[in-house]
């Protein structure tokens, strides 16, 4: 799983001229077109582009989560091929997550929300 993570990371960044190419014709959020309110998620395709042109700030104007997400990915598919060829062992989560954990989660997803709300 850890190598097609990293197959998966350095195919999206080959594939970086096609994905620049076909951004523009993402369509509209629904939610805010049929609201006027920006979703959770809007902004990503901008985070995304401006990831690939490798402007961070950009990227985290745009939309913080999916930047943090989008460069954790990026991360991830370079450290976890190293990581299963050293084999190291594989990090592991409680299930369930503690409640700590869970609430941060929501309460980033929130934050995140109201600042694209905020913005917009």
């Amino acid at each position: 799983m850890a190598f097609l993570w990293g197959v998966v990371a350095l195919s999206s960044l080959a594939l970086r001229p096609l994905w620049l190419a076909l951004a523009p014709f993402a369509p509209r959020c629904p939610f805010r077109v049929l609201t006027g309110i920006p979703c959770p998620t809007c902004g990503t395709t901008h985070a995304a582009v401006a990831l690939m042109h490798g402007q961070l700030g950009a990227a985290f104007a745009a939309n913080p989560l999916a930047t943090v997400a989008g460069a954790g990915f990026a991360i991830g598919g370079v450290i976890a091929p190293i990581w299963a060829a050293l084999r190291w062992p594989l990090p592991e989560f409680p299930t369930p997550l503690p409640a700590w954990l869970r609430a941060a989660v929501i309460a980033a997803l929130l934050a995140n929300w109201i600042f694209l709300i905020v913005k917009s």
